[in-house]
C-alpha cells in the first residue's frame, strides 16, 4: 500500500545532488516541518514539535530541486511516505522519507519565478520515444541506426534532448 503524503516545511540541510553510476540522478534533503498554534489560555502563538523528514527525489526532478532549493527555503512536497525501522550498534530508530513527485516553494514566505527547462519531458513521452514513437503514437523521423547527435544536428531534436539532461555542478 503507498501513502501519499502532502508536507510544508523548512528545507535543513543543503540539498545534495547525487549522479550514481546506475544513471538515475538523485536529490536529498531534510526537511522540519513543525506545528505552530494558538494558545487561547495563553492568548498567544506557541510551537509545538518538529516532524523531521528524509525528502529525496530522482531524475529530472533531483536535478530541478538542486537548482531550485537552498537550506532554509519553505517548500511544498507531494509524495509516498516510506518509514523504515533501523539499528546500528546499541541504537534503534525510525526513520520517515518522501519519495517526492512533486516540489514547489511555499509562496506564502516569498515570491517564486517558474522558469520552463527545454528538452525536459515527462516520462511517459520519454518511455514512448525510447520505443521509437511518441506519446500519440507517431513515429519519429530518426532512423534507429541514427545517434541522437546526428538527429540534433539535422534539427530534428533540441540539442538538451539529444546530450540528455546535464548534471548540475
Amino acid at each position: 500500500m503507498t501513502t501519499i503524503i502532502h508536507v510544508v516545511g523548512t528545507i535543513a540541510t543543503d540539498p545534495k545532488l547525487i549522479n550514481p553510476a546506475s544513471g538515475t540522478q538523485l536529490c536529498s534533503f531534510r526537511l522540519a516541518s513543525d506545528e505552530r498554534r494558538y494558545d487561547r489560555e495563553k492568548q498567544e502563538w506557541v510551537d509545538g514539535d518538529t516532524n523531521w523528514f528524509g525528502v529525496v527525489s530522482f531524475r529530472g526532478l533531483a536535478g530541478h530541486a538542486h537548482e531550485s532549493f537552498r537550506k532554509g527555503d519553505r517548500v511544498m512536497v507531494t509524495g509516498r511516505l516510506r518509514m523504515r525501522k533501523w539499528e546500528k550498534d546499541d541504537r534503534k530508530g525510525t526513520s520517515v522519507e518522501i519519495e517526492a513527485e512533486a516540489l514547489g516553494h511555499d509562496v506564502r514566505w516569498g515570491v517564486s519565478r517558474f522558469e520552463k527547462r527545454v528538452g525536459v519531458r515527462n516520462e511517459g513521452e520519454a518511455a514512448a520515444e525510447s520505443h521509437g514513437g511518441s506519446p500519440s503514437g507517431e513515429t519519429k523521423g530518426t532512423s534507429s541506426g541514427e545517434s541522437a547527435a546526428t538527429a540534433a544536428s539535422a534539427g530534428e531534436v533540441a540539442p538538451e534532448e539529444a546530450m540528455g539532461w546535464r548534471a548540475a555542478a
